[in-house]
């Protein structure tokens, strides 16, 4: 069955700190309940995190994935490449500038092969992904700012 989410949020924090939390894969069990471990195989020429290997929890069971990201200035996205529960999907963050911090466009479209009920199934993921959100503004807007030096 597949699966779409999308939520718009606002953080607190500059959209550089934004994209520095999101560019921090190795922290992703910290604010995504569903990933318990993650492992960076490859990364692109700026150094960005490009293939990164996760243990997540799909409804009670664990799922082994390969995960492809792309990145630009406003945009982290993924997509699920290999999956020993054949889910398949991907989605994106997309941060702009806000008022007084960034405002985040959170997207998530996923196929699960997994026999649930639609309604149950839209409604447990619907849930998951507001649990995610909330989690990564937390932790978003404690994420230590950029390093920067001053002259003395």
């Amino acid at each position: 069955m597949r699966t779409t989410t999308d939520i718009r949020f606002f953080v607190d924090a500059h959209p550089a700190q934004v994209m520095d939390a999101l560019t921090a894969i190795e922290s992703l069990p910290e604010w995504s309940p569903s990933y318990r471990d993650v492992r960076i195989a490859s990364r692109d020429a700026q150094r960005m995190p490009r293939r990164v290997f996760v243990k997540a929890e799909l409804l009670g069971s664990s799922d082994l994935q390969v995960l492809e990201y792309e990145w630009t200035d406003s945009r982290s996205s993924w997509t699920v490449t290999d999956s020993t529960r054949g889910v398949r999907g991907g989605g994106w963050f997309e941060i702009s500038d806000g008022i007084e911090g960034t405002d985040v466009w959170y997207h998530t479209e996923l196929y699960l092969p997994i026999p649930v009920p639609g309604f149950l199934l839209k409604r447990t993921v619907r849930k998951a992904n507001e649990v995610v959100v909330d989690c990564f503004i937390d932790f978003a807007e404690r994420f230590p700012e950029s390093e920067s030096y001053q002259s003395i």
